[in-house]
């Protein structure tokens, strides 16, 4: 099923032996399925729902293997955002890039989120994340998921990476490049990339990556550090693709980073690089489908030269920060925080109006005006006359201890499965009234409000399903 003039490129570059062995993985039936814990929200003991998944991802401490027979895809737990599912080799560039809290960081190319969530799992809710997608479909499902896990940190963006980097000139302390490609890596997980593959479209890729990389270049500041990654095999698209940004760029270089899980050096003797380059492209990191467990993809790590003098974020905010939000309309939010929460006081941030929808900033988070933007920050919820109805956003982002009131229902209760599919639930004190978080084993799921001895659900129609 391969490309035949795939094949035969792999064949000329690849050993004998190794070819063999290369060929041979698309033949095994082994396809790896792992999951990333959300530290942000849960613990390990999530596991104890999944027999399977046992053995930790080699190159993250919060990743897990786990076999058909577990679906965790399909728990109650996946749509809390307890987890990510995500495929095992995909996680290697956020290792690397090693974010920290209080940082200013960049996701350039983040659809579906899988990489910017493992990002902001890292930051615990300090610093900014700027995470962006091209394409508005993508960029929708990128906004979900940073709903879903509960990140408070995130403006989500639906830019160019050309008008942000207008926008964002010596911003960020770190950036993510999670390169569109040719998806050659993912040939074993997705045959339907078979047909959308061509040398055309590699060359097309390498064309694309070194100007989204020239865009990331203007935004990273001295002594940053830029992880780029993508999930396919081509010279063109990785060793080459660094070679020559680093010609045009020389006020960066690689760094050597520790290969872990059999993951291997790039492969300099594929370009045309001098010994000097050829010493800087080693540096970089494949993980080969015959010797990891997982997919096929290549990254590499680059510092900027220069002292990175940047950790206040208060230093330079784009655009200026956001507006707050008028008396009046913070008052209105006010009222509820008063009969819900335990301490308002302890959402941190600037309440500020996006259309008729409240959201809290982080502090000095950069204004989105001027920018094509999904989620400026966490989304508090939306402002009607005189009252104010709660987002899904701000129910996976409270934990139970920050409510007045609560409904916990067990993972295996019907009740789980009645209110994911948008039934209302019964059996209620009729004197209750007001907002209640539903929980889910004790994580926060959603909202519903009490009323007349139900509770009226207000889980979101677009995700309600059947487990």
């Amino acid at each position: 099923m391969l490309p035949e003039i795939f094949k035969e490129r792999m064949k000329s570059s690849l050993s004998q032996e190794e070819y063999q062995q290369f060929l041979d993985s698309f033949d095994d039936d082994a396809r790896y399925h792992a999951l990333r814990i959300n530290t942000f929200k849960a613990d390990k003991s999530v596991l104890n729902k999944f027999p399977t998944a046992k053995e930790e991802v080699p190159w993250e401490e919060n990743g897990y293997y786990y076999e058909t027979s577990d679906t965790p895809g399909k728990h109650p737990y996946h749509e809390a955002g307890l987890y990510y599912i995500q495929e095992p080799s995909a996680m290697a560039p956020v290792h690397f890039l090693a974010p920290r809290p209080g940082e200013k960081i960049l996701d350039l190319c983040a659809a579906p989120g899988g990489k910017s969530t493992q990002i902001a799992v890292a930051m615990k809710g300090e610093g900014i994340l700027v995470t962006n997608e091209i394409n508005r479909d993508r960029a929708k499902i990128l906004s979900l998921n940073i709903e879903r896990l509960g990140i408070n940190n995130a403006l989500v963006t639906n830019e160019t990476p050309k008008h942000l980097s207008e926008v964002f000139e010596g911003y960020f302390e770190k950036i993510l490049v999670d390169a569109p490609c040719s998806g050659e890596g993912m040939f074993r997980k997705n045959e339907e990339a078979f047909s959308e593959w061509s040398l055309e479209n590699v060359k097309l890729c390498a064309e694309r990556q070194a100007e989204i990389l020239d865009c990331a270049e203007k935004m990273l500041l001295p002594g940053g550090t830029l992880v780029y990654s993508t999930c396919t095999f081509s010279v063109e698209e990785n060793e080459n693709t660094i070679l020559q940004f680093i010609r045009k760029h020389p006020d960066f270089h690689v760094v050597t980073v520790p290969l872990v899980g059999g993951m291997e050096a790039g492969r300099p003797e594929w370009t045309d690089a001098d010994d000097i380059e050829a010493n800087e492209i080693g540096k970089s990191v494949r993980l080969w489908p015959h010797k990891v467990k997982g997919e096929g993809h290549f990254l590499c790590v680059l510092k900027r030269d220069g002292e990175l003098t940047s950790s206040d974020l208060s230093r330079y905010v784009p655009g200026g920060r956001v507006k707050e939000a008028s008396k009046a309309e913070k008052k209105i939010f006010e009222e509820f925080a008063k009969e819900t929460l335990v301490n308002p006081d302890d959402l941190k941030g600037t309440i500020f109006m996006f259309g008729d929808q409240m959201y809290l900033a982080p502090e000095n988070m950069p204004s989105p005006n001027g920018l094509k933007v999904m989620r400026p920050g966490l989304h508090l919820g939306t402002l009607k006359k005189d009252r104010f109805e709660p987002s899904h956003a701000l129910a996976l982002a409270l934990r139970k201890d920050e409510v007045q009131a609560y409904v916990d229902f067990e993972a295996e209760a019907p009740e789980i499965d009645a209110y994911l599919n948008g039934q209302t639930l019964r059996g209620l004190d009729k004197k209750e009234k007001g907002w209640r978080l539903i929980l889910v084993d004790g994580y926060s799921i959603g909202w519903a409000k009490a009323a007349g001895g139900m509770l009226k659900n207000h889980y979101p129609k677009g995700l309600r399903i059947n487990l």
